[in-house]
This record gives structure tokens, C-alpha cells and sequence, in this order.
């Protein structure tokens, strides 16, 4: 009977099971939350590098862009082929689709939508718009790419001679077209 009573003082002296282990359960419980966190911070990282691998595939795609859409004014100007002129025009609106930030979207819709109501005897009051729009594509684009803004004007200061003559009408529709599209008000001139 003697030795069954010492089972049973030894039983309510004895330290519990999670007490007696307690350094194997503390290290398997900062194993499990660091393969949570390192889970959850790989997964973080590679969604973030995806999104800037993304945005220097788009940045790489747009680079040219403000360049292009110059060259194709340029063009304009000298009366080129209609033909040549379109199919440049096509292209730059069908990288503005793919790579453009919503608001150069916007502009190119806005474009598109002009071109289909434009005439080619048109007055030069009726190409201001246009014109105007394809300028600030060109201001959007290089904002976009750099973060630096230029005046939607500048193109034209540069290829015309007799930009004084038009100013006021082409900073006219800049500024409409800014309030309509709901660009960057720094784009006012």
C-alpha cells in the first residue's frame, strides 16, 4: 500500500508536461511564426518586384513617345503622306493604349474622338483642339516619365514662327481641354 501511495505523491509533485517542455515548445512556436513571416515577406517582395518590373516594361515603351508624337506634328507641318502620317499616328495612339497612365489614355481618347469630327479643309480654329491635344500628350508623357512638367506650349514656341498670332486661342483650348480631360492643373498655361 506504501508504494502506491508514493505513486501518487510523486504524481501531484511532479511539474506539468508544457512546463517541463516548455523550451521545445517556445522554439517550435518561433520556428512556425518565422516561416509565416518569411512566407508573407517573400510574397510581398515578389509582388512588389513584379509591379516594378511592369512599370519598366511601360516606362521602356512610352520612353520615345513624346518623341514620336513631335516627329508626327512635325510632319504634320510639312504636308506629308496621309498614309505615312496615319500609320504613325496609329502607332503612337496603340502604345499610349498598351503603356500610357490613365490620364495620357484619356487624351488619346479625346484625340480619337476629335480626328473622327475633324475635316481636312479645316479652319485653323477647328485645329486648334487638335492641336492642343497633341501637345499635352506630349506634356503627360514626359510628366509620366520624369515627373517634370513643361509647358503644353512648348512645341509650338519651338516649330512656329507665328505661334503670337495663335496663342491666345491655342492657350484657350490647352486650358479647356485640361478642365474637360481633368489633367494636372500645373499644366495650365
Amino acid at each position: 500500500m506504501e508504494g502506491t501511495l508514493q505513486t501518487v505523491s510523486e504524481l501531484t509533485t511532479q511539474t506539468p508536461f508544457y512546463i517541463e517542455h516548455l523550451d521545445a515548445i517556445v522554439t517550435m512556436l518561433v520556428t512556425i511564426i518565422g516561416f509565416v513571416v518569411t512566407y508573407l515577406m517573400t510574397k510581398k517582395n515578389f509582388k512588389d518586384e513584379v509591379k516594378k518590373n511592369k512599370i519598366a516594361l511601360a516606362s521602356d515603351q512610352i520612353q520615345t513617345l513624346p518623341y514620336d508624337i513631335c516627329q508626327l506634328m512635325d510632319a504634320m507641318i510639312k504636308g506629308n503622306q496621309q498614309g505615312e502620317l496615319l500609320n504613325q499616328y496609329s502607332s503612337i495612339l496603340s502604345k499610349v493604349l498598351a503603356y500610357g497612365s490613365s490620364h495620357a489614355i484619356k487624351i488619346a481618347i479625346k484625340m480619337q474622338q476629335m480626328s473622327y469630327v475633324s475635316t481636312s479643309n479645316a479652319s485653323i480654329d477647328e485645329r486648334l483642339p487638335m492641336l492642343a491635344a497633341y501637345s499635352l500628350l506630349i506634356t503627360q508623357l514626359k510628366y509620366d516619365l520624369t515627373s517634370e512638367i513643361i509647358s503644353p506650349e512648348s512645341w509650338f514656341q519651338l516649330r512656329m514662327n507665328d505661334y503670337e498670332k495663335i496663342q491666345p486661342q491655342m492657350q484657350k483650348s490647352i486650358n479647356d481641354l485640361i478642365k474637360e480631360l481633368d489633367l494636372n492643373h500645373a499644366f495650365k498655361v
